[in-house]
């Protein structure tokens, strides 16, 4: 049994068991809604700033392969917060040895999936950009900003394999502050490749990965010193057919789920490719503001997802009763803010 004393986490660690439930959720959620958003400004911002100083051409190589970044970010948010679903229980249930054997089977799945997905991409990622009709004159500044992001895909499962253990925990505090310091780091660097080192397309895809990577090491860093609790043992890396199963199918479904829209908004730039790189530029702008004004959902889903988890290990049922009515009806409410501001735009 695992003996949880506050003192041992920083402050920013949200108490999802105990305590007033709407009041936590958003607590929780805010820090969450925030880094949804830092993410989605990686390939933002490489977008502003390539348009501003490559140009239209080169702003449309980079909205043209926009589906499968997201697709990409959708799929890894996803895994990280469903194998962090387990963990989460394991934490409310303060099982300490099953939390850090879902922790040491996390690295494993994780580790597999980018592996895989990298060759994946490797292979296939030029052929669908041809299926996608990726106009000629960018299919070649599209793929070299794509090829680079999808060989480091590792970073992106790593970062988010981290954050969504810290939010087990109930710390979603600290990954939003690596992840902020790792933008501003991504702006920097992005404006030094391509205006310096005259790097081009690819040096924002550059500057993505570096900035990704410094965001994993804060995270480890931070773990190692300050929530040991997530550190696994040789021990816990022992197979567990059951906890595999279990952990693959939660990450799976809400990877898929976190993604879906993305694997549509795929099919749909086979249609948009085929209008020229200026509709594909206008498309792009879009996309990303679709994107920014589906975070309050997306805030929300994980943040239920970690309370119902902890407090399922805790045995606490009308906590998550509760907590499911009141997300169902922030749900509602975002949805009629979001539109009225649409609207109003």
């Amino acid at each position: 049994m695992m003996d949880i004393q506050k003192k041992k986490f920083v402050n920013f660690d949200v108490d999802l068991i105990h305590g007033p439930i709407f009041k936590s959720l958003v607590i929780f959620a805010i820090p969450l809604l925030i880094s949804n958003i830092f993410q989605q400004l990686y390939n933002t911002v490489d977008t502003m700033i390539v348009g501003q100083y490559l140009g239209d051409v080169s702003l449309a190589a980079i909205g043209s392969c926009a589906a499968i970044y997201d697709l990409l970010v959708g799929f890894a948010l996803g895994i990280g917060n469903g194998l962090s679903i387990v963990t989460a229980r394991s934490y409310g249930s303060k099982d300490e040895t099953l939390l850090k054997k879902s922790v040491a089977s996390s690295i494993v799945i994780g580790i597999i999936v980018s592996v895989v997905l990298t060759l994946i991409g490797l292979v296939f990622l030029r052929p669908l950009l041809n299926i996608l009709n990726t106009p000629i004159e960018i299919i070649d500044e599209a793929y070299s900003y794509i090829f680079f992001i999808v060989l480091f895909i590792i970073v992106m499962f790593a970062y988010n394999l981290c954050a969504g253990l810290l939010r087990a925990i109930g710390n979603s505090m600290m990954p939003l502050i690596f992840l902020i310091i790792s933008s501003v780091l991504n702006v920097g660097l992005d404006i030094l490749f391509i205006t310096q080192f005259q790097m081009g397309i690819r040096g924002a895809a550059v500057a993505t990965v570096i900035s990704q990577g410094i965001s994993v090491i804060l995270c480890i860093i931070y773990i190692i010193k300050k929530t040991r609790v997530l550190l696994p043992e040789k021990k816990h890396f022992q197979m567990d057919k059951d906890l595999y199963r279990e952990l693959l199918g939660q990450g799976f479904s809400m990877g898929l789920m976190s993604c879906i829209v993305s694997a549509g908004s795929v099919i749909l730039q086979y249609g948009i490719n085929n209008l020229g790189y200026l509709i594909i530029a206008g498309h792009t702008a879009a996309r990303k503001l679709y994107m920014f004004f589906n975070m309050p959902f997306i805030a929300m889903a994980l943040g239920i997802s970690t309370f119902v988890s902890q407090n399922k290990g805790a045995n606490q049922k009308e906590r998550i009763k509760k907590a499911l009515k009141y997300a169902y009806i922030y749900d509602v409410i975002a949805a009629i803010v979001v539109t009225v501001i649409i609207l109003l735009v």
